[in-house]
């Protein structure tokens, strides 16, 4: 669901491209469907578009009962390689009864010849996302599960039949997006990222880290140090830190943010006892992926690229 660079960057709009494909196009209006083998009433229709992604991103928001969807919605997606947007493959429609439960927008990897690359959306996970406000954090469910591997099955078909030799995404590997590569045999050729998690009623501070004067901020569960800052979203009986946004360290060594980090971690033991669980998503820091461990936390989950060969049929 990381998608334009893979590792590197956020795939955040799935509209059209202006780029030349490499060939072998199906045509732009063919829309086809077949329904799931694990679930007769899951179907994945395919719509080969320029425009695909414009039309089920309309009918998503349609179902989340907001104003009609139009590109502002959107902000525009980092460029890759000077190109610009890349060009849209086509996009899959997973539905159940006719309803839109969920879509994968196929698009070209404009740095490499022949590759296409993926990325697909649950749309009550979006919907409550475009409701609320917040990225929705509860865990994948089995209908989730199901609905990626079958999308990422048709993207590679079409992608196949359209010329590409190679279909790439970007996932966590124990959620959907890694089932879904050990079902079809796609191959894990980078890691982006970690999750790292403890549990705070069990956690134990590590010995020999350094003492620090913190302060607590009103935002959230936020603490600061002179030279750091740590702050945690709170959902229920899970707490969520992204690094690359709520950890800020200008000149604090690994030592001394991860003892910010365990007092983060104290203190959600003795103000907010309901949390069970503390994950953190580190990303392209090397700080703070050599104090995570040192505050004592484990590595629970890892965000890789997948690589899927498209074998000509």
């Amino acid at each position: 669901m990381i998608g334009f660079g893979g590792c590197g960057s956020q795939a955040r709009s799935c509209d059209e491209g202006g780029r030349v494909g490499c060939g072998g196009s199906r045509g732009p209006s063919v829309v086809q469907s077949y329904p799931s083998d694990m679930n007769s009433e899951l179907f994945f229709e395919w719509d080969g578009r320029p425009d695909a992604g414009k039309h089920v991103s309309g009918e998503m928001y349609a179902v989340a009962g907001g104003p009609p969807y139009t590109a502002d919605d959107e902000p525009e997606p980092e460029p890759t390689g000077g190109q610009g947007r890349p060009r849209t493959v086509g996009a899959v429609a997973a539905r159940r009864d006719g309803a839109l439960l969920g879509w994968a927008w196929v698009y070209e990897d404009p740095d490499h010849e022949r590759v296409a690359r993926v990325q697909t959306t649950y749309v009550p996970r979006q919907v409550r996302r475009l409701k609320t406000g917040y990225y929705d954090l509860l865990p994948p469910t089995a209908e989730e599960f199901e609905m990626v591997t079958g999308l990422y099955r048709r993207a590679a078909d079409e992608a196949r039949a359209a010329g590409y030799r190679t279909l790439r995404w970007t996932g966590q590997d124990t959620g959907p997006d890694g089932q879904a590569a050990t079902a079809l045999n796609a191959n894990g050729h980078g890691e982006c990222a970690r999750y790292w998690s403890t549990e705070p009623a069990t956690w134990q501070p590590p010995a020999g880290l350094p003492d620090v004067q913190v302060h607590q901020l009103p935002a959230h569960l936020t603490l600061a140090t002179a030279d750091a800052e740590v702050s945690a979203f709170i959902d229920g009986h899970a707490a969520h830190i992204n690094a690359g946004e709520s950890i800020r360290h200008e000149n604090a060594e690994p030592r001394a943010l991860a003892a910010l980090i365990a007092e983060l971690v104290t203190r959600l033991r003795r103000d907010h006892p309901e949390v069970t669980e503390l994950t953190i998503w580190e990303f392209d820091d090397a700080s703070v992926r050599q104090a995570l461990p040192l505050a004592g936390l484990r590595i629970t989950a890892r965000t890789m690229d997948y690589e899927l060969p498209l074998t000509p049929s």
